[in-house]
């Protein structure tokens, strides 16, 4: 038997046997008095001094104080991607040669050279929100071309 089995039926074997008790801030609600893990409990999870009674709230409040900073860096991750991305891709566009130069992300498109075998466009909302292993497949079907090539290579279709 392994360690970790013996210690779960250990701590299991404990709390099923701990007394119950009254919590300890006066509620009058009725708790074990040890935990999942063998430890002495007084208090009923909630009255531990947490601000908030719903565990999503807190998390919502905390979003809520720090989007600028959220937004900060999603943007600098999003530029950080789509430079890997670029650097992945041979770091110039394939028409004109135009190089990248650590500056320049945004002048970049990936172009698919067969549109029947796209999933979906590479942009930087599919950079932030789509995994690292699907945006680098995605983009093994595509070419770099910066944004002036590829809207003339898409211009003659019309």
């Amino acid at each position: 038997m392994y360690d970790k089995e013996v210690k779960k039926r250990y701590f299991k074997r404990v709390y099923d046997e701990a007394p119950i008790v009254e919590c300890a801030c006066g509620c009058g609600n009725t708790i074990k008095s040890k935990d999942k893990y063998g430890r002495d409990k007084k208090f009923i999870s909630g009255h531990n001094g947490k601000k908030y009674a719903d565990p999503t709230e807190y998390k919502r409040a905390w979003n809520h104080r720090n989007r600028k900073q959220r937004y900060a860096y999603k943007k600098r991750y999003i530029h950080i991607r789509k430079a890997l991305l670029i650097k992945s891709k041979g770091d110039k566009c394939m028409s004109c040669h135009v190089e990248y130069n650590g500056r320049n992300a945004s002048m970049f498109d990936f172009h698919h050279r067969d549109p029947s075998l796209k999933a979906f466009n590479i942009g930087l909302k599919t950079i932030m929100d789509v995994s690292k292993d699907k945006v680098a497949e995605e983009v093994k079907k595509c070419d770099l071309l910066c944004s002036n090539c590829h809207r003339l290579l898409h211009s003659s279709e019309y």
